[in-house]
């Protein structure tokens, strides 16, 4: 299938790369030039500019949005005149649920299609195989679901309702995986008040967690790349810079009892106010998602 994909950012150019190893055609849209001369080399169809992209595309347009949810207002509203009736916009990046069901009614009085899609993964999911979470039309779900087959991990795509629920579904993730790492974080501020006392190491102790034990898992994982990259950790404050999906998380706390998520929210706060560290926390984000870390 033609695809038209709109944001090359860290998520975005992975993401393509991986449509295009799995034989999709994508024609590939930046506002800054640079990264679409970059992902023409690898087989994308290179356009400076929306008209050029819808031009590109065959009569009924598939286009997929992702950028940072502050933007996909604004892509829309530029994209509309180039768009007609049946045409599909896919919005793949973390926008709040609430946001993505006021834009499929905009869309659907235009006659156009809108599936807001949760992408779970990080960096390295986005390029071999992530996780996607899917809302609205059924049928449109359907019509398009060779893309997500293509890019996900086997049983790692689903319908998961009607509109919204694609975002909704990935904002509760999102909160459990504040609780995750908040967890391991406090986990090994926990190791690092009794290193001394017992002589422990911290690295074989993350090598340990992340091979086999009940906790085993990404996260882990990338805490234990944490340790053995050299000089890592030794650059990264305990400063958790407040992030895109935070302000979505406070929602979330007022539409469900999730007291965990309420306690990693004031961590990262904490760590902002120089409290606490959470130099874990910064580092496993900063690895999964390039996210931005405080240097010391």
């Amino acid at each position: 299938m033609k695809i038209g994909f709109i944001g090359l950012g860290r998520m975005g150019y992975n993401m393509v790369l991986n449509l295009l190893d799995n034989k999709q055609e994508v024609v590939a849209y930046n506002r800054s030039p640079e990264p679409v001369k970059k992902i023409a080399k690898y087989g994308a169809i290179p356009v400076y500019s929306l008209e050029e992209l819808t031009k590109q595309l065959p009569k009924r347009k598939v286009i997929w949005i992702m950028v940072t949810s502050s933007a996909v207002d604004q892509i829309i509203k530029e994209l509309l005149p180039l768009l007609s009736k049946q045409d599909i916009i896919i919005d793949g990046g973390n926008s709040f649920y609430k946001d993505s069901i006021r834009r499929y009614n905009f869309l659907k009085k235009k006659g156009i299609h809108f599936l807001d899609v949760g992408t779970s993964g990080g960096i390295e999911g986005a390029r071999r195989n992530g996780c996607l979470m899917i809302g609205g039309d059924k049928v449109i779900f359907n019509y398009i679901e060779q893309i997500f087959k293509a890019i996900a991990q086997k049983e790692g795509y689903g319908y998961m309702g009607s509109t919204g629920s694609g975002h909704f579904v990935k904002m509760v993730h999102n909160g459990i995986e504040y609780g995750m790492v908040a967890a391991i974080d406090e986990g090994f501020e926990a190791l690092k008040k009794y290193k001394d006392k017992f002589n422990i190491d911290l690295k074989e102790v993350s090598k340990v967690y992340a091979h086999g034990s009940i906790i085993d898992g990404k996260l882990t994982k990338w805490l234990y790349q944490s340790f053995t990259t050299k000089d890592y950790l030794k650059n990264i404050s305990c400063v958790v810079p407040k992030g895109e999906t935070e302000d979505e998380m406070k929602e979330l706390t007022k539409l469900a009892d999730m007291q965990i998520l309420k306690e990693s929210i004031k961590l990262r706060e904490k760590s902002r106010n120089g409290l606490i560290c959470a130099q874990m926390i910064a580092a496993m984000r900063n690895l999964w998602g390039g996210h931005k870390v405080n240097k010391k």
